[in-house]
């Protein structure tokens, strides 16, 4: 009876330990996902541009769409953004932080990108945004594909250290 009574308590010390060294890693990787995704992203400056030609020509379909490609396809860290879902997952000897960071576009529209980042060196294997309106802007179909390969890589990894 005392063993059993002792278990209890070593695992009622070490579970919240392991949690606080967990959370710790999730607040540490953060930085690392919010730099790489800045520096991935397409220019504030091109956003601006199509925002000029389209308020000079509303009617013009062909600036609408690079607009939205270029505003509404990334994170705008000017904005709140949030962390959700963060998780660590062990593989081979080596963790994985999964999780998605969300906020808003430079149009306000809510946008989210799940990411993978290898640890202890923080290092992002691969995101995957909830939407993609620049991969559509150009009607290039090698962008499409580009795009599509993109998301079949992340959902290998993720599925390889995530799940």
């Amino acid at each position: 009876m005392r063993s059993l009574g002792l278990s209890a308590l070593l695992l009622l010390i070490i579970v919240p330990v392991s949690y606080g060294q967990e959370n710790i890693q999730h607040k540490q990787t953060q930085p690392y996902v919010i730099n790489f995704l800045k520096k991935v992203a397409s220019s504030s400056a091109s956003c601006d541009l199509f925002k000029d030609f389209l308020a000079k020509d509303p009617s013009n379909e062909n600036n609408k769409k690079m607009m939205l490609g270029f505003c509404d396809s990334d994170i705008d860290f000017s904005k709140p953004i949030s962390f959700s879902e963060m998780s660590t997952h062990h593989f081979e000897g080596a963790n994985y932080v999964c999780g998605i960071i969300s906020g808003r576009t430079k149009i306000n529209q809510k946008i989210g990108a799940r990411f993978i980042s290898a640890e202890p060196h923080h290092l992002i294997l691969n995101v995957k945004y909830s939407r993609r309106p620049i991969a559509y802007t150009i009607d290039d179909k090698y962008l499409v594909y580009e795009y599509h390969l993109q998301v079949k890589s992340f959902n290998e990894l993720n599925k390889k250290y995530c799940q």
